[in-house]
Formats: C-alpha cells, sequence, structure tokens
C-alpha cells in the first residue's frame, strides 16, 4: 500500500508538469508504450523489480532502451525514479498516470465480455449505450466469455451490467413468479 502513494505523488507531480508543459497526450503515448514493453517481457518486469541488481545499472539498461524513442520529459523522469531508486514503481506510475489522465479528461474504462465475436457496429451500439447511462466516454475492452449464452456483461470498477441472455430469462421468470408479467 506504501508503493501505492509514493507512485500517486509522482504521478501527480508528473501530470501537472505535463499539463503546464502540455506534454501530457505524448508523455501517456510513452507510458502507454512502456506497459506494452513490460508486458511482453517478463525478464524486464523481474529486471526492474529486482533488489539484487542496483539502480545504477538498472539506469543505465533503460537509457540504452528508452534514450531517444521517448519524450525528452519521459526521459528524465526515469532517470529520476533511477536516482531515487524507485525504478521498480516505474510500471505502476505508468498505469496510474494513464488513469489519471482518463479520470482527468472523463474517461471510463469497461470491460465488456460478450458469447463470441460481434460487429464492429454492434461495440459501437453497446459502447454509445454504456456511454449515455454514465454520462462519460468509454474506453471499451473486449473479450470472448464461453459461458454466456447472448448478450453481453460490462464492468466498470465495481459495477456490473449484466445484459446477458441469462440475466434476461432469469429476470422474466421472476416476474412470472411474482404474477406481475404485462403484456
Amino acid at each position: 500500500m506504501a508503493s501505492k502513494k509514493v507512485a500517486r505523488r509522482y504521478t501527480l507531480a508528473l501530470f501537472e508538469l505535463t499539463e503546464e508543459l502540455k506534454l501530457t497526450d505524448k508523455v501517456a503515448k510513452d507510458f502507454s508504450d512502456l506497459i506494452k514493453t513490460i508486458n511482453s517481457s517478463k525478464e524486464l518486469k523481474l529486471f526492474l523489480k529486482t533488489p539484487i541488481i542496483n539502480s545504477h545499472r538498472k539506469g543505465e539498461v533503460l537509457e540504452k532502451m528508452f534514450k531517444g524513442k521517448v519524450q525528452e520529459l519521459t526521459f528524465k523522469f526515469i532517470n529520476i525514479l533511477t536516482r531515487k531508486e524507485r525504478e521498480n514503481l516505474l510500471y505502476e506510475i505508468a498505469e496510474d498516470f494513464l488513469n489519471l489522465v482518463d479520470e482527468k479528461r472523463g474517461i471510463v474504462k469497461v470491460k465488456i465480455n460478450t458469447a463470441g465475436k460481434i460487429l464492429d457496429k454492434d461495440k459501437k451500439a453497446i459502447e454509445n449505450k454504456l456511454s449515455m447511462y454514465m454520462g462519460k466516454t468509454i474506453k471499451a475492452s473486449y473479450d470472448i466469455d464461453k459461458t454466456l449464452i447472448g448478450g453481453f456483461v460490462a464492468q466498470v470498477s465495481d459495477i456490473v451490467i449484466d445484459a446477458s441472455i441469462e440475466r434476461q430469462l432469469q429476470l422474466l421468470r421472476e416476474q412470472f413468479i411474482k404474477g406481475s408479467f404485462n403484456n
């Protein structure tokens, strides 16, 4: 938990600076790419977390990886983290930064599970409905859930919106049992 608080302090400071310098989108792109790079390499993830390798050595490796490939501000920020021996928080800070950018812009991440592959127009329709329902812009990710008969289940943080066929049948069954089924 303490690492989350430390990461948040770095995130907030960086966010304020990027807003002031009008570099938020560019740094967000760098962090998005950085997260993809770390996720694609178990070795890199372990390298950043391990206390066995000193921060100076980690800084040298990160410099070779990112110098000239990311914004100067992003690179300087990574250097500050390694100098402060906080490179183990890089991934967490990058994720937190992207979440903060979305939060400030009124964008909500939604995980949507469907019974099978759906068409882009159907995805757009689902996203529009959820956007209207929530009053925010939606950033959706889709997964296939073979246990669903049809429809979809959307999750926004701890809120679940169940529009599956199974749920609709369950609601219909409840109406029959109550005797409140109307034409």
